[in-house]
C-alpha cells in the first residue's frame, strides 16, 4: 500500500474528503520527522516506537583501489513494533 492507497482507504473509512485525510497524514508525518530529527522517541501505543539509532563510524575499503577509509558515523532512524501489534498479525 503507497501513501495514495492509504489516503483512500483513510477516507472511505473516516466518511471524510481525500484532501482531508492528506493534510492531516501529512501533519503526522511532519511531527514524527519533526521529533526524530530533535532525538526524541514517538511512542505509539499499540503501534510501536519511532527512533534514531547512531551507527558508530568505522574502517572501509575502497573496492577498486583497497585504499582504508573511515566512514563516519549516522543517525538512521528505525521502528519497532509494539507487542500488540506483533501479536495481532501472528493471530
Amino acid at each position: 500500500m503507497n501513501k495514495k492507497q492509504l489516503i483512500q482507504s483513510m477516507a472511505i473509512k473516516m466518511d471524510i474528503p481525500q484532501t482531508q485525510v492528506k493534510q492531516q497524514l501529512d501533519q503526522i508525518l511532519h511531527v514524527i520527522h519533526q521529533g526524530l530529527s530533535e532525538g526524541e522517541k514517538i511512542y505509539i501505543p499499540q503501534f510501536g516506537t519511532f527512533e534514531l539509532r547512531f551507527h558508530l563510524p568505522k574502517i572501509g575499503r575502497n573496492p577498486q583501489t583497497g585504499e582504508t577509509i573511515e566512514i563516519d558515523g549516522f543517525n538512521q532512524p528505525s521502528f519497532k513494533a509494539a507487542p500488540a501489534l506483533k501479536a495481532s498479525l501472528n493471530d
